[in-house]
């Protein structure tokens, strides 16, 4: 009988709680051994709740474990390269949480090791595994909008009364600004779906409401391509208003189509038409995660490829690196 794979997830926060450990302990052809974060109570809450056996609270303890094959790293951005280095050099897979790396000198460190390592690694980037974003891929590649010129897309997330306490200010800071934190994910969904396009510059605009913060909390940016195609991206996480809104517009010269919720139009004989599929899953992240981790665990048996690799890693952290160099220069920088 074929070993399972002996799965350890390091960083028990939100991502882990959603996405990592309920589908990780519910997949028959791995085994979640080990757990590893520095908050006690949560190794002993959640230890119990998905009978992990093994539970640390130094990182180094877990990559030394011969036991464990694979390592998610689900922890704080600032912690991705040196993490995930670490892990590779120990002799473990990686499954590493987006964004891969705080700038273009970790991701391009982060290649140097891929060269070197027999381990596999791989990026979580689960937004382009939704079914909805599966959709609009397919009406793309099938050239059913036509020509794509323009995609605008956002992340905004409103609140009542935002006040940074010290210790938020602080994680905010090592983790990154508005952009680091929730532009990587729709810049994914964007370079996904425009894939055949070659990105040539980045326009970028920042601002920090809190003005000792380090880091911004909303920012924006006007990404152009070789063909003239055009892409926004507006983040922000301290908006005044109630409602939190994530989108991806996409428009062709044969149609359109929006994300969240899914719908898309096309032009039929000088008619604008409804054309969009039925969804059937119940949960669109739900079914993402799932897809992610089955990949990743069939990546580790030869059977697939991951959803993202490291040069796809290596291109957003590119962008991102020239999005906050435009934003500090205040002008356009190029690729």
């Amino acid at each position: 009988m074929k070993k399972k794979i002996s799965i350890g997830v390091v960083g028990c926060g939100n991502q882990a709680q959603i996405a990592h450990l309920p589908f990780f302990s519910r997949n028959n052809r791995c085994h979640l051994t080990a757990i590893c974060d520095t908050d006690l109570r949560k190794l002993d809450y959640l230890g119990s709740k998905y009978n992990i056996p093994k539970r640390f609270q130094d990182f180094q303890e877990i990559v030394e474990d011969e036991e464990i094959d694979a390592l998610v790293i689900s922890t704080p951005n600032y912690l991705h390269v040196p993490m995930s280095v670490t892990a590779l050099k120990y002799g473990k897979h990686v499954l590493c949480e987006t964004p891969m790396a705080i700038n273009l000198r970790e991701a391009r460190e982060m290649k140097k090791v891929m060269k070197k390592a027999k381990p596999k690694f791989a990026l979580a980037m689960n937004n382009r595994l939704r079914p909805d974003v599966q959709i609009l891929k397919n009406f793309i590649q099938e050239n059913e909008l036509g020509v794509i010129y323009y995609a605008k897309s956002g992340w905004l997330i409103g609140t009542r009364e935002w006040i940074l306490s010290p210790g938020r200010l602080e994680n905010l800071s090592r983790s990154g600004g508005a952009f680091l934190n929730l532009g990587v994910h729709l810049l994914d969904i964007a370079l996904y779906l425009l894939s055949n396009k070659v990105v040539t510059s980045v326009f970028a605009s920042l601002h920090k409401k809190e003005v000792e913060a380090d880091v911004e909390d909303t920012a924006m940016c006007i990404i152009n391509f070789s063909d003239g195609t055009l892409l926004t991206i507006e983040v922000g996480w301290s908006l005044l208003f109630e409602k939190d809104f994530l989108y991806c517009n996409v428009f062709g010269n044969k149609g359109a189509a929006l994300l969240n919720p899914l719908k898309i139009q096309k032009e039929l004989h000088g008619e604008l038409y409804n054309v969009t599929p039925t969804i059937t899953h119940k949960n669109i992240y739900e079914t993402s995660y799932q897809l992610q981790n089955h990949m990743f665990l069939e990546y580790l048996s030869g059977k697939a490829h991951p959803p993202l690799t490291i040069d796809g890693g290596l291109m957003i952290a590119e962008i991102t690196e020239a999005f906050y160099a435009s934003a500090l220069r205040e002008q356009l920088v190029r690729i």
